[in-house]
């Protein structure tokens, strides 16, 4: 080949390159394995996926890992492209827009083995003491309960601190969801420590993780469209459903995404 076809190739290629390298999308999270590590090179089961979606949909993910209530502060002041995993919640869509579902999250409530506990409705929980987490979000129901004070709530910044309270005694109960709770437990916990702490089946609430890009952002919102549909696709193929089963087997690792070429 001539020098001068080199020299035109690399001319057509150079636009494009830069191009490329300006498809970043800077997402905040924290740490909240197994969906979310920032341990691990891959980001975790949901840093895999995510990244999957959007680079077949053509863009590169980079996760910033802060705590929770900062990721909203600075998804707002248009710092981030998005934030995840975050349910949809009202007070979140004054400021946000919701992807597609992810996956499904399953809150419960922790407690020690020797608690003699059980619960059918919210005026059950009044006499414990309940350890919850600053920017979390525990459902509509329970949420509005905290908001009210009709609860006895001790909220700390770490999720850790309130297992550790709860396995020292200091608090009674911990909402989490299932897969991360037991996931922080074999991780920071000793055996001896992980069999005195188990969960009540009756869920608190159950509703999507998601993606939650900024409000009033065309370009935002756009690239949340081609995210969307990116997500559509790897759903049809039986990811998400995969997935969710690896998931609540507690196995995450056993799930990897199907990565095809980027689409135009």
């Amino acid at each position: 080949m001539c020098v001068k076809t080199w020299l035109a190739l690399i001319c057509l290629l150079l636009p494009l390159s830069a191009a490329q390298a300006q498809q970043i999308v800077r997402i905040g999270t924290g740490d909240w394995a197994p969906y979310v590590d920032q341990r691990r090179a891959d980001g975790g089961a949901l840093g895999r996926l995510v990244s999957a979606v959007f680079a077949e949909a053509g863009y590169r993910v980079e996760y910033l890992f802060y705590p929770w209530d900062r990721n909203v502060l600075m998804l707002q002041h248009g710092e981030l492209d998005a934030i995840m995993p975050y349910s949809c919640t009202p007070k979140r869509l004054q400021y946000g827009v919701c992807s597609a579902p992810l996956v499904q999250g399953e809150i419960v409530l922790f407690h020690r083995k020797d608690l003699s506990f059980d619960w059918r409705g919210l005026d059950d929980l009044r006499p414990f003491r309940i350890g919850t987490t600053l920017g979390y979000s525990y459902g509509p129901q329970f949420d509005a309960a905290l908001q009210a004070g009709s609860l006895q709530a001790l909220q700390n910044s770490k999720e850790d601190t309130n297992f550790r309270l709860l396995e020292l005694g200091r608090i009674d109960l911990h909402p989490q969801d299932r897969a991360v709770g037991y996931s922080m437990l074999r991780q920071r916990f000793s055996a001896a420590e992980l069999a005195s702490i188990t969960h009540h089946p009756r869920q608190l609430n159950t509703e999507p993780l998601r993606l939650l890009f900024r409000k009033d952002d065309p370009a935002s919102l756009a690239v949340m469209r081609q995210f969307d549909e990116s997500l559509r696709r790897f759903a049809e193929r039986g990811e998400l459903q995969d997935l969710q089963r690896a998931l609540y087997s507690g196995d995450p690792d056993s799930w990897m995404p199907t990565l095809l070429a980027p689409r135009d």
